[in-house]
């Protein structure tokens, strides 16, 4: 082989080389006595947790999720919200009596998440069994830290159940109760969490099958039918209390699933928007089962922000993406394989890709992909190791164990540049509207005159509009958490009580009556980004009788890069010497 191939052989040997001095290093870390290490990573992830929250502008998913808290009674949220919106109530419910006390927007939201990722963190370095060096960079890697810490979304849930369940998943025999109600959990998280409970519940069954059936073949066989067996076995499961607690978590599922059934009308069911790029179901199945687990880490091959459906996913790019992911699987199946946690590895996470695939998935959620995997490897290092292979298998686990090495550092490596990049990005830009012009708004006391939005509008290949929907305004939400009232007459007519994006979609009926209510009444002093005038009033009046007096440059990060738009507002010129303002230019 050394004969052979040389130059494979040194770059095998620089490869080895490097595992080794990253050993070295971990050994290093792992000497230094006490829990100093730990308690000064928490210290240091906590305050920058805290230093990024002021300079972080939250988003619409944010803000979104805070209105929903602060405008709906509880009865609304859990037999209508929760239909539109596609998520279990959880999240909504924990935020709720800080939004409905009129505690600080932006403060509580960081709390909150704090609260939650902190824990996880903490829980992470006191209990994880990874080696101490990789226990005090996971805080800080990309998804741990900025996209499901900095932005506070339920995400900071879903990453403290993954290490509850994690820390729950070695006694779960012996502590069934614990290991079922942190399933609850992640149902009454995420819908994905379904998908990763059921899947789990599935291994568990198995297992408890295979335990009960083990037993009843040990028994004399005198006089044993199959029946008598298949009546003993339903016997024993059905005095066992891991099947009672599957049960449980069955009914809490169901419950879930009824919850967040969509309605008819909601606007992520129906079909509105010409799709210019429509992904198969392979391309997208391709994409969450061996893709993702390479974007996850190391690459950036799905970056829009749309959905994975209509995202462009280059083809050389998802080409590479799945060679890497299949290297990454590779890796982790002989690992599992070690172990015994191989269908634990492809069975959850496989339901998982298969529902993203088919139902919905977008950029943020490539991030609960990783924290499965982070679950699984924090199993598998608990688990038993089978057999002792023979010794002429000694060399391929060297070499399993290179490859981990070095894909773990690598993976350590990109994601905490991602981090460094990110917050780079939100330091010295604005992540989104929302807090700068809410100051300009009251400043300016512009809030005072009759405000209009801007909704969602799609446009075809030649630049017409094919799609209006009036309901998706979606950067009002922006603003809406920084004022006691609803700022836009057009925003759910106006209401306090409908002061967030309900996601119902409008009839093309509904509408045009609402269409002929708004062009009837007064027409808007001041526009928030610039709604489709023509559509509502005709020629009665144009951008051209408005004048732009705020523009601000907004940068959305994703990991090294950003997505760029603007963000503005016009007052009619009738109104610029009454607001004190002036055009910032001339145009239209």
């Amino acid at each position: 082989m050394r004969e052979k191939y040389p130059l494979l052989h040194k770059i095998g040997g620089i490869l080895l080389a490097i595992a080794d001095r990253v050993e070295a290093c971990a050994r290093k870390v792992e000497a230094v006595p006490g829990k100093g290490l730990e308690i000064f990573v928490l210290l240091v992830y906590a305050a920058a947790h805290l230093g990024m929250a002021v300079v972080h502008e939250p988003f619409f998913d944010e803000a979104e999720a805070w209105q929903i808290a602060r405008s709906v009674t509880l009865k609304t949220l859990l037999l209508e919200t929760t239909h539109y919106e596609g998520h279990p109530p959880l999240w909504h419910l924990i935020l709720m009596p800080f939004a409905k006390a009129g505690a600080p927007y932006e403060l509580s939201l960081t709390l909150v998440s704090l609260a939650f990722m902190g824990t996880a963190v903490f829980l992470t370095l006191r209990y994880a069994p990874f080696p101490r060096l990789v226990r005090l960079l996971l805080p800080f890697t990309y998804f741990f830290f900025y996209q499901y810490g900095v932005i506070s979304r339920v995400y900071c849930v879903m990453t403290l159940a993954f290490v509850l369940l994690a820390m729950a998943y070695r006694r779960r025999n012996e502590k069934p109760g614990r290991y079922a109600a942190v399933l609850v959990l992640m149902c009454v998280t995420m819908a994905y969490g379904l998908a990763f409970a059921g899947g789990l519940a599935l291994v568990w069954l198995r297992e408890i099958g295979k335990e009960q059936m083990s037993v009843i073949s040990a028994e004399p066989e005198a006089g044993k039918t199959s029946g008598r067996k298949f009546k003993e076995l339903l016997c024993r499961c059905a005095v066992d209390r891991r099947i009672w607690c599957l049960a449980a978590l069955l009914a809490a599922a169901l419950a879930v699933i009824w919850m967040i059934v969509p309605r008819p009308d909601t606007f992520a069911t129906v079909s509105v928007t010409p799709e210019t790029i429509e992904n198969s179901f392979v391309v997208r199945l391709l994409y969450t089962f061996f893709v993702l687990p390479s974007d996850a880490a190391l690459t950036d091959i799905y970056s829009d922000h749309i959905i994975l459906k209509q995202a462009y996913l280059m083809p050389s790019a998802m080409f590479s993406g799945v060679l890497i992911g299949m290297l990454v699987w590779g890796v982790l199946l002989c690992c599992g394989r070690k172990r015994g946690t191989t269908l634990l590895l492809v069975l959850p996470y496989g339901l998982f890709a298969v529902f993203s695939a088919a139902v919905y998935f977008s950029l943020h959620h490539i991030g609960i992909g990783l924290l499965y995997f982070c679950f699984w490897c924090w199993a598998t290092a608990e688990s038993g190791e089978r057999e002792k292979m023979a010794t002429d298998r000694e060399e391929p686990e060297r070499t399993v164990r290179c490859a981990a090495i070095l894909l773990t550092t690598l993976a350590m490596s990109v994601s905490l540049y991602w981090t460094g990049a990110a917050c780079k990005t939100d330091i010295e830009k604005n992540y989104a509207p929302g807090r700068n012009e809410a100051a300009f708004i009251r400043e300016r006391r512009l809030d005072r005159y009759r405000m209009m939005t801007g909704w969602m509008i799609a446009y075809d290949t030649e630049g017409n509009v094919s799609m209006t929907d009036i309901n998706q305004c979606n950067l009002a939400v922006n603003l809406a958490p920084y004022f006691e009232h609803n700022l836009f007459f057009n925003f759910n007519g106006g209401r306090d009580e409908g002061n967030y994006v309900t996601h119902r979609h409008l009839s093309e009926e509904e509408t045009q009556k609402q269409y002929e209510i708004w062009s009837q009444e007064e027409t808007p002093q001041v526009l928030w980004m610039m709604p489709e005038l023509s559509t509502v009033y005709g020629g009665k009046i144009s951008m051209r009788d408005y004048a732009l007096v705020y523009q601000e440059d907004v940068w959305q990060a994703w990991k090294a890069g950003a997505t760029y738009y603007e963000s503005d507002i016009h007052v009619r010129r009738d109104l610029l010497d009454e607001t004190g303002l002036r055009p910032l230019y001339e145009s239209h």
